[in-house]
C-alpha cells in the first residue's frame, strides 16, 4: 500500500487521541476506514478476486461500525463533555511513545514495507492506548475499531492478501462486540445519565 496512505492511516488514529467530541472521534475512526478500504481496493487489481470481497467488506465496515456508533451517540447525549483524566497533548503524547517504542523494537513480520508493518503495530497500540486514557465509554469503543484498524492494515498488506472469509468472519467478530458493548454503554447511561466510566468507581462496595 502506498506509503502515503499508511502514513494518513496513522494520523488519524493519532488524532482521535486528541479529540474531546465523541463526534469528532466518529468521524475521524470513519475517515480511517475509508482510508485503509481505499488503500485495499489499490491493492485489488493484482490479486485475487477474494480480495477483491474482501476489501469490500472493509468499505462495508467503515460504513457500518461509524453508522452504529453515531446511531448510539444520539441515543445516548452527554449533558456536557466529560473531562480527561490528562490533557489531549499527554494523551497523544503516551500513544505515540507507547507505539514508536514498540514498533522499534519489534522484528520484521514478512512484509515488503517495514513502514506498514510498524503502522500496523502502532494503530494495535495507539487503539489499546485510547481505551486505557478515555473516560466515555464510546470512545473506548473506538479505540477498539482503531486497534482493528491496524490488524486489518497488516492483513491486507500480506503478500496476496488474507482471504474474504477471514476478512468476514473479523468484521461480524467486531460488529458482534460493537453491538454487545453499545448495550452495555446505553445501559450505563440510563443508569448514571452519562456515559463517563469514572463514575463505575463509586459503584463498587
Amino acid at each position: 500500500m502506498n506509503a502515503a496512505l499508511v502514513t494518513v492511516i496513522l494520523g488519524l488514529g493519532l488524532a482521535v487521541t486528541v479529540v474531546r467530541r465523541r463526534s469528532a472521534a466518529i468521524a475521524l475512526v470513519a475517515a480511517q476506514s475509508l482510508v485503509l478500504s481505499g488503500g485495499a481496493f489499490t491493492l485489488a487489481a493484482g490479486r485475487s478476486s477474494q480480495f477483491l470481497v474482501a476489501s469490500i467488506v472493509l468499505a462495508t465496515k467503515a460504513v457500518v461500525l461509524p453508522a452504529l456508533l453515531a446511531a448510539l451517540g444520539r441515543r445516548t447525549p452527554e449533558p456536557r463533555l466529560v473531562a480527561a483524566a490528562r490533557g489531549p497533548l499527554v494523551r497523544l503524547a503516551i500513544a505515540g511513545a507507547v507505539a514508536l517504542m514498540v514498533s522499534a523494537a519489534m522484528p520484521r513480520l514478512g512484509l515488503s514495507s517495514a513502514h506498514t508493518e510498524h503502522v500496523s503495530v502502532a494503530l494495535v497500540l495507539v487503539g489499546i492506548a485510547i481505551v486505557a486514557t478515555r473516560r466515555p465509554a464510546l470512545h473506548q469503543l473506538i479505540g477498539l475499531i482503531v486497534a482493528e484498524n491496524g490488524l486489518s492494515l497488516l492483513a491486507v498488506s500480506v503478500p496476496g492478501g488474507l482471504s474474504w472469509v477471514i476478512e468476514l468472519g473479523a468484521l461480524l467478530d467486531l460488529v458482534l462486540v460493537v453491538t454487545v458493548a453499545a448495550a452495555f454503554v446505553q445501559r450505563i447511561h440510563t443508569e448514571l445519565g452519562t456515559g463517563d466510566t469514572e463514575l463505575l468507581r463509586g459503584l463498587r462496595g
